[in-house]
């Protein structure tokens, strides 16, 4: 019985060590190239926060890296 609590204890861990994307961190340029060369990701989970107004992770990620290699300056933040 205790291991089943111990599970659920470590799979809320995983969720709760969501971080923002940030395209100048090398790290998670390697984990979203992971994702699409895989369709899933490294982690057992997406370890990527979903930010507004995206609706997917992929998506903000895909917006945040052409932005930051245009150096274009997004209009809502």
């Amino acid at each position: 019985m205790m291991m089943k609590s111990k599970k659920l204890f470590d799979w809320q861990q995983l969720v709760t060590k969501k971080r923002l994307f940030d395209p100048t961190n090398k790290e998670d340029k390697i984990e979203f190239a992971y994702f699409l060369q895989t369709k899933r990701w490294n982690s057992i989970v997406c370890p990527f926060e979903l930010e507004w107004p995206y609706l997917t992770v992929p998506d903000m990620i895909k917006d945040k890296l052409a932005h930051h290699i245009l150096k274009v300056e997004k209009v809502w933040e």
